[in-house]
């Protein structure tokens, strides 16, 4: 049977393989309903500070939307705060210190709810005075794209196993929640930029769901693929620091990096890595190489970007659209 060019990760669904080719274009999905800003609570205004003359100061606060797809995300801000936290559908964010403030980035998952949510900003500012603000913020929902496999489509055709065969590598998944959960200072800077240069040859979409002959769809694709020749440079989303890098059962060769602020990316089934754990890395810096390690069954990049442990669409962070 001919072999499809990728495998992917999903969340809560088998491991299974490659799905139509598609061009990413930045904007969203075909079939997305159109966001609609939704201004509600108090908008980014300035309060003064108690105690501090008319021209001292203000405490200015905000959301970078007010709305956010599934799989999104929204950044939240608090100048001339020192420390906060914000809080969504029973999550709590911590928030990190930034020049003049602090900012703290909310993840929406693929099973959050649909509509109106409040989200509670909690601050203390310059003169250690605690306070919150509120804001109904809407969750708008994902059209998440299909793969319908057919009868015989999985059919197996591999040789048996080799009992003299070297034993597995480890499994990453028992690693990824608690390194996904850290929280360290925020250590990127500038726009998010694709891991792999040009136009990006989109394999498998984030959250992608599968049916199998015909069956309800099912489970969410854990990350995006992006198609690419054995050998393509990866560079990082953002600059940070490297987690985990290694060699490990699903994702093959992987590196994770720790952005700071709860935001972490990972780069999977690559042939070669180029960076080991607890290295810096800049945005421009190769950190390996395309591949198809791992379970793969054609070279790609499976790109996977977590917030606070919550996986969400990196091709989101890429056009602006979140607000940030």
């Amino acid at each position: 049977m001919r072999r499809r060019a990728f495998l992917g990760v999903l969340l809560a669904a088998p491991l299974l393989v490659e799905v139509p080719r598609r061009v990413f274009a930045p904007g969203g999905r075909d079939g997305e309903a159109q966001a609609q800003q939704v201004p509600t609570g108090p908008v980014a205004g300035p309060r003064r500070l108690p105690q501090l003359a008319a021209d001292g100061p203000a405490l200015r606060y905000g959301l970078s939307k007010y709305e956010a797809f599934q799989a999104g995300a929204v950044r939240a801000w608090v100048d001339n705060a020192v420390s906060g936290s914000v809080s969504v559908l029973g999550r709590t964010y911590p928030m990190e210190s930034i020049p003049g403030g602090i900012e703290g980035f909310v993840g929406f998952g693929t099973q959050d709810p649909v509509g109106l949510t409040p989200v509670v900003i909690s601050y203390v500012d310059l003169l250690g005075q605690a306070g919150s603000v509120r804001y109904d913020l809407r969750v708008l929902r994902t059209q998440w794209t299909v793969y319908y496999f057919t009868p015989g489509e999985l059919d197996a055709d591999d040789p048996p196993p080799d009992p003299n065969a070297p034993p597995p590598p480890p499994d990453e998944g028992p690693l990824l929640p608690g390194l996904y959960a850290m929280r360290t200072p925020r250590k990127w800077s500038g726009a998010w930029q694709a891991p792999l240069d040009g136009a990006l040859d989109v394999t498998g979409y984030f959250g992608e769901q599968r049916s199998f002959n015909g069956g309800p769809p099912s489970g969410h694709h854990g990350g995006t693929d992006l198609g690419a020749p054995t050998g393509t440079p990866v560079r990082p989303a953002n600059a940070g620091t490297v987690v985990l890098a290694g060699r490990y059962l699903v994702r093959g060769n992987l590196v994770v990096i720790d952005h700071g602020g709860g935001v972490l990316s990972l780069y999977g089934h690559m042939n070669e890595l180029a960076v080991v754990t607890g290295q810096p890395v800049s945005k421009n810096q190769v950190i390996g190489y395309v591949g198809s390690t791992g379970l793969s069954s054609g070279p790609h990049l499976h790109w996977e970007l977590s917030v606070a442990g919550v996986l969400v669409d990196g091709l989101r962070w890429l056009d602006g659209s979140q607000g940030f």
